[in-house]
């Protein structure tokens, strides 16, 4: 207040003898005048680091290199399937020909995987080991891709086999990530992005191919034991509020917006909203990176995003959800992903979350706060920075809060959570991934409309149709209970068998699954008979246990909207009371 009355009385004085039009300009300097002596004057703050601990790493040395290739068989895996464009193809060809002109007598075996990218697959694995004298890994233009091609790469090389990682340039810090997190250090070769491949660089791949399978291993890559991870300090930094806000931002600690200083009192008053222990691990890999998160560092990123105590228990199991390993790939993908987070059950109602009016838009506490921390949780305690290993290529407006109650006092239906096999009084989050598409909003129950539109939508995927209260309320009353609109939702969404090939994750994705395959743990998504259907028959394109019908919204119209989700990921929030 010294400051701001200085400021004033000065101007008072200037305006006796000033030209009017100089009166704003004193007006200028005097308040930044006041908000300097103001900040100067002001309270100075010990922020906690909100920074996760990365676990310790074994590290794995690499196989030996081979003299040369000649009389040698060498596998060329491909991380995507055979006809899927991965943008590697020049430089394949060009690798090829380079390496049966340097050894004429090299044996080259192509296997693409039979699996998504992201599925292990022993058969290929042992196969390698069995046949193969060394391997070409090729990724994709693809972040989750690239991590996962690392990831394989590493474990064909602990098995004995020398290789190298073909990735591009602008993913290569997705992938150095991925090798420093598993210890192993593959010979990585980067290659210029899809538009820089008509310039004769590609060419150069063949030698840096050369090299990776047989220049003799250096001294790190020999290297075995352990890599200690050294803990963050306790205190982050000192100052003001105005040098925390510029500090956590340049660290890459914030979504860009400003945070509350986690301080030793805001925290220590966070954590009454549970009865765990600050130390007590919540899950012991939070992505991208596998980090250990703990309850304390809960709690700091909590307050940073403006939660409140009785909050606690829901952030902490969002935590618990996101660290299942579900997440991992939409985390990294260069698709955009967003998560979204539904609350369900008596916690909802206590703290005050948004249901009705507006649950999806801003203007409550919770709601945002809630939401907004899970991406604070993704860079700080799960080690994400974006451009490194969040390649979001558009991004997604979605990530900075996409959480919301559902409105269970005027659903007509059983609430979400009682669908999922927990009790109506039993409060619950559950954490949806996708979120790059949406259509909505609809009236007047028009379910047929919505599955022809999110026919349509990307695959393989899930669908959340976001009913209304009186858009529910009217389909109950003509008799439909709420499995009977997904069963709707699910048998009508439907494409020809052309247009469901035709799509650019038919062959990527789903035809391993057809075969069989797992993707993120499930199998028999579709049936098999797909395979074999002509192309004017007419199918389902989701997979039935991906619909699924959650009531949100006030009254004032009868409105829905879906939205790509899957991967439902439903745990407790009772537990972390």
């Amino acid at each position: 207040m010294r400051a701001q009355g200085n400021g004033w009385n000065w101007l008072a004085c200037a305006s006796d003898w000033f030209p009017r039009r100089l009166v704003w300009i004193g007006c200028l300097i005097a308040c930044a005048a006041a908000s300097t002596w103001a900040q100067a004057d002001g309270p100075t703050f010990q922020a906690l680091n909100p920074r996760g601990n990365p676990p310790d790493v074994r590290l794995v040395p690499l196989s030996p290199r081979l003299q040369d290739l000649n009389e040698k068989t060498v596998f060329l895996i491909h991380a995507w399937p055979q006809n899927v464009q991965s943008g590697f193809e020049p430089v394949v060809e060009r690798l090829v020909s380079g390496l049966k002109a340097r050894y004429p007598r090299v044996n080259i075996v192509t296997r693409y995987k039979d699996s998504a990218y992201s599925e292990d697959e022993p058969e290929l694995w042992a196969q390698a080991k069995r046949e193969a004298a060394a391997f070409v890994y090729v990724a994709a233009d693809s972040a989750a891709t690239t991590m996962w091609s690392v990831t394989w790469a590493a474990g064909l090389e602990k098995a004995g086999t020398p290789g190298v990682v073909l990735h591009f340039a602008a993913l290569a810090e997705n992938a150095e990530a991925t090798r420093t997190k598993l210890g192993t250090p593959l010979r990585l070769v980067a290659v210029p992005n899809r538009s820089g491949l008509g310039d004769g660089k590609a060419s150069d791949v063949t030698e840096a191919v050369v090299a990776g399978l047989t220049s003799p291993l250096s001294e790190t890559e020999r290297a075995t034991g352990t890599r200690h991870s050294e803990p963050p300090s306790r205190i982050a930094v000192t100052g003001s509020l105005s040098e925390i806000q510029d500090f956590f931002y340049a660290q890459r600690w914030t979504d860009g917006l400003p945070i509350i200083p986690p301080t030793e009192e805001n925290v220590a008053a966070m954590l009454k909203g549970t009865h765990h222990a600050p130390g007590e691990i919540v899950t012991p890999a939070m992505v991208p990176e596998g980090w250990p998160a703990t309850v304390e560092k809960v709690a700091i990123n909590g307050v940073m995003a403006g939660a409140l105590p009785n909050e606690m228990p829901v952030l902490l199991a969002a935590v618990e959800a996101f660290g299942s390993g579900h997440f991992a790939s939409g985390v990294r993908s260069t698709n955009s992903f967003s998560f979204m987070q539904l609350v369900n059950g008596p916690i909802a109602r206590e703290i005050g979350m948004n249901s009705g009016t507006y649950a999806l838009g801003p203007g409550n506490r919770p709601n945002a706060t809630i939401g907004r921390a899970l991406r604070l949780f993704i860079y700080n305690l799960g080690g994400g920075e974006n451009g490194l290993n969040l390649m979001g290529t558009q991004g997604n407006v979605g990530s900075y809060a996409f959480c919301f109650a559902e409105n269970e006092a005027a659903s007509p239906w059983e609430p979400f959570q009682v669908s999922r096999g927990f009790g109506r009084e039993q409060s619950t989050i559950t954490l949806f991934a996708g979120g790059w598409s949406h259509t909505g909003n609809m009236l007047h129950q028009d379910l047929h409309r919505l599955a022809r539109d999110v026919a349509y939508f990307q695959w393989p995927s899930g669908l959340v149709a976001l009913l209304a209260p009186a858009t529910a309320d009217a389909l109950a009353k003509s008799g439909m209970t709420k499995a009977q609109v997904e069963e709707d939702l699910w048998r009508n969404a439907t494409l020809t068998m052309r247009e469901f090939r035709n799509d650019h994750y038919y062959q990527r994705f789903i035809i391993p699954i057809l075969k069989g395959r797992e993707m993120n743990g499930l199998r028999n998504r579709w049936p098999a008979s797909y395979l074999d259907l002509p192309d004017d028959a007419r199918v389902q394109v989701y997979p039935r246990d991906d619909v699924h019908v959650v009531v949100v919204g006030g009254e004032a119209n009868a409105m829905m909207q879906g939205w790509v989700m899957w991967g439902a990921t439903t745990v407790s929030v009772d537990k972390w009371r």
